[in-house]
């Protein structure tokens, strides 16, 4: 697999394949899981190795060398990391119009960037073209100081 993602209806939610390194030989990073909605609580429930097992087991779904060509893993419950308490923002057009636009302005010598301040929630590209709008005000704001 040259990058991309294989869906399922298993809790583990989908299978990731980055593309970096794509045509390298050797080992290569996978993402075994990314489970959300009820999924998401039931995995939060299991030990990290719990999570990797039930990763590995239904990824050989996919991929019958699965358990075979696994190394090591590290799985993560987003909820349970006391200074994150999830994973990403969760917006719905009512909230979003509401409180969008406070959240993404200026407050003082603080502007907030990343994917819970964009409109692709969950993902790096919302990072990104995050930063670029708060780099943006920022511009904005300091052009016309």
């Amino acid at each position: 697999m040259y990058g991309g993602h294989s869906f399922t209806s298993q809790t583990i939610g989908l299978v990731s394949y980055p593309n970096d390194n794509m045509f390298g030989k050797g080992p290569a990073v996978l993402l075994g899981a990314y489970a959300g909605g009820a999924a998401s609580y039931q995995f939060s429930g299991m030990t990290p190795e719990q999570r990797i097992e039930a990763a590995l087991a239904q990824g050989e779904v996919f991929h019958p060398q699965y358990r075979k060509e696994f190394m090591n893993g590290v799985a993560v419950a987003w909820s349970r990391v006391p200074w994150i308490v999830g994973c990403a923002a969760d917006w719905t057009d009512e909230t979003r119009k509401q409180h969008y636009q406070n959240l993404v302005a200026i407050d003082g010598r603080v502007i907030l960037a990343g994917e819970h301040a964009s409109y692709y929630g969950a993902w790096m590209e919302g990072a990104i073209l995050s930063s670029l709008d708060a780099i943006t005000r920022l511009h904005k704001q300091a052009q016309e100081a």
